[in-house]
C-alpha cells in the first residue's frame, strides 16, 4: 500500500535496510511447547519483529525494546523495511513459510492476510486480559475495527491519523482571506483555492496527494460518503464509481490543485515551499513541518490545522488510516509476540510516539504528554468519531490503486471524469 507520503518527508531519517538489529539477551530460553508460555504466564524465547522506522522514532523504540529485553530475558530480533517496501517483503516471507512474529502493517493489508489465516488473533492472556473485549476496550471506539476481519480482531492500533484540513496563513492574508475562519465545507474549499491559485498556475490553493493510492481512495471516500453516496458496499462485494456521486467526486478532484507541480517531497513540499495554501494530511505532519522548518514555520502563526471539510449539508466523514501491530499465524511463539507487542503499547511508549505525532490511541492518549494537548491533536481527537477506514476487505489494495489511477486520470487530463468512473468499475469489478 502506500507510504502516506510519510517516506518520503522523512526519508533523510531512514533507518538502515540492511541487517537485522538483535537485541539479544543472554541465556534466553526458547518455548519448549508453544503453551508453555501462557501457562507459566511470562514470554520465553524469541522474537523476530519487522517494521518501518525513522531516525525520530527508532531510538525511543530500541530503547523500550531493551528494557524489555532486561525485564523478561527474551530476545528480540528487528528488522527495519522501508515503508514502500515492507508489504511486498512480509508476502515474500509468508510464501516462504517463514514470517517474522510480529510486524507492523496498515490495516488495509489485514483484511487480505486475515482471509488468508496468515494472522494469529489477538491472545487476551498475554495482554494479562480476560477476553479480547477487555484488550480493545483499552482503545479509543472504532480504532480497533480496521485491524479486525469477519468479527476477529487480529491486531491493536499504532499510528492513527485521522485525516485534517492544514492551511498557510500567509497566503490567506496575501489573498485577503481570514485566517481564523478556515474553510469548513468542500463548497468553501473551492472557492479559497480559485482565490488563492495564481495566473500561471504556480500558486495553487489545495494540492491533493497524486499518485498516492491510499490517500486517492481516502479523498474518494469523504467526497463520495460526505455526499450521501458509497463506493463499495456495506457487504464488500460490489463498488463503483460510475454513479452520480462518484462523477461529481472525480469532477471536484480534477477541478482543484495542479499535478504538474513538482516538489521532492510532494504536496507537502509544496506546502511547506508555500507554493501550495492547503494540504489534507494526518497528524504526523505538524511535528514534521517543525523538524523541516525549525523556526520558519510556526503553528499558529505561519499555518493553521482545522477540521477535515464536509459538503454543505452533507455529514461528517474523517477519511483515516492506522498501522497496527500483527502476530503470525504460524509463529511458535506467539503469547511472548502478543506479550511484546502489549508492552510497547504502553504508557511511556505513548508518550514519546506522540512527540513524532504517532498517535497510538489507547484510552486518555491525549493526556500522556504536552504534545496531545496541542490543537493538532485536539483536531485528531474530534475526528476520530467519524472517522472512516475505508472498506474491510482483501481487495483494499488493488480498490486504492484503481482509485489512484482515477484520480489522476483526470487530474492531467487524461480521461474525462465519467469514462474514469467506468475504467474504475470494469478494473475492481474483476478483483472483488
Amino acid at each position: 500500500m502506500a507510504d502516506l507520503t510519510r517516506r518520503r518527508l522523512l526519508a533523510a531519517g531512514a533507518l538502515s535496510l540492511a541487517a537485522p538489529s538483535v537485541l539479544a539477551a543472554c541465556g534466553a530460553d526458547r518455548p519448549e511447547r508453544p503453551d508453555r508460555q501462557a501457562q507459566d504466564g511470562r514470554p520465553h524465547g524469541e522474537v523476530n519483529v519487522w517494521l518501518h522506522g525513522s531516525q525520530e522514532t527508532g531510538p525511543q523504540f530500541e530503547k523500550l525494546v531493551h528494557r524489555y529485553i532486561d525485564e523478561f530475558g527474551v530476545d528480540v530480533k528487528l528488522l527495519y523495511l522501508p515503508v514502500a517496501q515492507l508489504d511486498a517483503k512480509l508476502l515474500t516471507a509468508f510464501g516462504g513459510g517463514t514470517p517474522p512474529d510480529v510486524f507492523k502493517i496498515g490495516h488495509w493489508s489485514f483484511p487480505s492476510h486475515a482471509g488468508k489465516e496468515r494472522l494469529a488473533p489477538i491472545d487476551p492472556r498475554a495482554f494479562g486480559a480476560p477476553d479480547v473485549a477487555t484488550v480493545l476496550g483499552r482503545y479509543e471506539p472504532g480504532t480497533v475495527a480496521p485491524l479486525s476481519y469477519r468479527g476477529q480482531a487480529y491486531g491493536v492500533p499504532i499510528d492513527l491519523n485521522p485525516a485534517m484540513l492544514y492551511y498557510r496563513r500567509d497566503r490567506f492574508e496575501e489573498a485577503g482571506l481570514d485566517p481564523d475562519k478556515p474553510p469548513a465545507t468542500w463548497e468553501e474549499v473551492a472557492d479559497h483555492s480559485k482565490r488563492l491559485t495564481s495566473a500561471d498556475g504556480r500558486r495553487v490553493g489545495l494540492q491533493w496527494l497524486y499518485g498516492d493510492p491510499q490517500w486517492a481512495l481516502m479523498t474518494l471516500t469523504a467526497l463520495i460518503k460526505g455526499g450521501g453516496g458509497e463506493l463499495v458496499s456495506a457487504d464488500g462485494t460490489r463498488a463503483s464509481l460510475d454513479t452520480e456521486h462518484g462523477i461529481r467526486a472525480l469532477e471536484y478532484f480534477a477541478g482543484i490543485g495542479n499535478p504538474r507541480l513538482s516538489n521532492p517531497l510532494g504536496a507537502l513540499g509544496l506546502f511547506y515551499s508555500g507554493e501550495a495554501a492547503m494540504v489534507v494530511s494526518g497528524a504526523f505532519l505538524g511535528p514534521a513541518l517543525e523538524r523541516l522548518g525549525e523556526d520558519t514555520l510556526k503553528p499558529g502563526k505561519d499555518y493553521g490545522v482545522a477540521p477535515m471539510p464536509r459538503w454543505e449539508g452533507g455529514r461528517a466523514v474523517v477519511p483515516a488510516y492506522t498501522w497496527g501491530w500483527g502476530v503470525a499465524a504460524a509463529s511458535k511463539n506467539g503469547f511472548t509476540a502478543w506479550h511484546l507487542i502489549n508492552y510497547l503499547q504502553g504508557r511511556e511508549s505513548v508518550t514519546a510516539n506522540l512527540e513524532n505525532g504517532i498517535v497510538i490511541p489507547a484510552t486518555g492518549w491525549r493526556d500522556a504528554g504536552p504534545r496531545g494537548t496541542s490543537e493538532l491533536m485536539g483536531i485528531a481527537a474530534s475526528g476520530i468519531p467519524d472517522a472512516d477506514f475505508g472498506p474491510a476487505i482483501p481487495a483494499a489494495l488493488e480498490l486504492a490503486k484503481a482509485a489512484s489511477s482515477a484520480c489522476d486520470a483526470v487530474a492531467h487530463g487524461r480521461s474525462t471524469p465519467a469514462r474514469a468512473a467506468k475504467d474504475f468499475d470494469a478494473t475492481i469489478r474483476l478483483a472483488l
